[in-house]
Formats: C-alpha cells, structure tokens, sequence
C-alpha cells in the first residue's frame, strides 16, 4: 500500500500561480494523497481557485493568519500523513515527484528526502538552471546554505520530533527546519531527479535573500539551534572550526585564528555567508 503523503500549501494573493501550484499537485496521481490548503484569506481570486478543487482536498480555509510560518504550522496540525512536504503557491511539482518521494521514503522513520530543483523565472517560464548538486548537512551549517524547499520531503516523525515552523522568521524558516531536524535524522537521501519548480519573481519574498535580514535570521536560525536546543550541533560546529583552523595552519594563513574569543570565531567562520550560490 502506498504511504500517504501529507501536502502542506501556504497561500495568499498570489493567484496568479495557485493554479498551476494545486493542479501540480493534484495531478500527480498519487491516490494516498492527503493535500492541505492554507490561505489567508485572499482578497483576489486565490479562494475561488481553491473552492472549484475543493472535492480533491483533504482539508482548506481561506481565514487571516499570521504569515507563511503560521499556515505552514496550521496545515500539519491536519495532516496525518506518514511522509510531509510543502509546497508554496509559486512553486511546481515535478511530474511523478510525490511517487519518487514515496519510493525512497515509505516504510522509513527519521528520514529526508532532498532532490533537485529547477529554478525559474516568470509566471510561464518552465525552463531554467537545474540545481542538483545539493549541500551537504556540513555546508547547511558551515557555510549556512539550504536545501531547496519544494524538492525536500520527509518522514512524519521528524516534524515531531523538531517542528513546527519558527512563526517568527520571515526568510529563514526552511532553513531553521533542517538545522533542527539534522541530530534526529537517521537517514538523509539525496536524489538528483528534479521534483519541483521553484519560481523567481519580483514580488517573492526569497527574491530579497540578499538583505542583511535574510543572512542574520539564516544565522540566528543556526546559532539558536545549535546552542540552546542541541548541543550536538554546537559540537558540530566547533569541530568544522578546529578543521579548518588546522587548514589555515596548514597553509600558513594564521590570521584565521585571530578572533574576539574562540567561540564568536567559531561562528563566524561556520556561518559566513557564500558570496554567491544562496
């Protein structure tokens, strides 16, 4: 039997991609779908859009929120699925994702999935750069970059154990996710089959990831987690310090030990931003 697959979107005026979002996943073919719609109460036709597929859905309202995080948290309190993901309302699935997902994680507990993404621009444009070289759980914190959210899919017991989403973080939520969830995974799974579409617009919020904002809630995300939550984590990160202190030495470049103590240089060696790539 399949396992049934939990889908979370976050909707709100964005109308204009809803459509192409529900019917990517709704046309999957996946028949242990279990598809959750949060909208916050849109006052274009988002609820409309929503309403004619209503008989396909397991559950939506259309209501104010208090952002993306908070209908994101809101749709997993329904979901009783045994693997979850979410899919944001400018994003596409890939044809046969929800499947591939199944394949790689049913039957499983404490797992995540991460495949590829193609990132594109505009409302038409289904073509663009594929991203499959993905991070590692090192370079999610060493060099603070994340996994592409619509292709990242996991079992149910992970929300559980490091949910639900910070309905404080604007930017950075996904990324607080996989550094929480990361000391209680058993089993990370990376694929380089593209599962999702994810759109660059103007009006995205992710199209501002270069403000200082972005890059201090994606640190904060990081330092909270590792320092206050598991401190496994924190040992992670002193470890990656200590390596790469060894390479400075190694190459003769002693000033990367130089630092206001031995923990701020820590982090901000582990949590400098790349200059590209994020």
């Amino acid at each position: 039997m399949q396992p049934r697959i939990s889908i979370v979107t976050p909707s709100y005026n964005q109308g204009h991609f809803l459509e192409a979002a529900l019917d990517s996943v709704l046309d999957q073919g996946y028949a242990n779908l279990e598809y959750i719609v949060i909208d916050g109460g849109s006052t274009d036709d988002s609820p409309a859009i929503i309403a004619r597929r209503a008989d396909r859905l397991a559950y939506w309202v259309s209501e104010p929120d208090r952002g993306q995080s908070h209908a994101i948290n809101k749709g997993f309190k329904q979901a009783t699925g045994a693997i979850y993901g979410w899919l944001n309302s400018d994003d596409l699935y890939e044809e046969g994702a929800l499947a591939e997902a199944a394949r790689l994680l049913g039957g499983k507990q404490r797992a995540l999935l991460v495949g590829a993404a193609v990132l594109t621009d505009g409302p038409e444009t289904l073509s663009g750069h594929t991203d499959s070289r993905q991070p590692t759980w090192e370079e999610i914190l060493y060099d603070a970059r994340s996994f592409p959210q619509p292709s990242v899919f996991w079992t149910s017991d992970l929300w559980e154990l490091a949910g639900p989403l910070d309905e404080d973080l604007y930017f950075a939520m996904d990324y607080d996710l996989w550094v929480r969830m990361m000391p209680h995974v058993q089993e990370t799974i990376f694929t380089e089959r593209v599962l999702s579409y994810e759109r660059s617009h103007p009006d995205q919020k992710s199209a501002e990831k270069s403000t200082d904002l972005f890059h201090q809630q994606r640190a904060y995300a990081a330092v909270r987690a590792a320092r206050q939550t598991h401190r496994s984590v924190w040992g992670w990160l002193v470890r990656i310090w200590l390596r790469r202190a060894a390479l400075a030495v190694r190459r003769r470049r002693p000033s990367l030990l130089k630092g206001s103590g031995f923990h701020q240089h820590a982090l901000h060696m582990a949590l400098r931003p790349r200059r590209s790539g994020l």
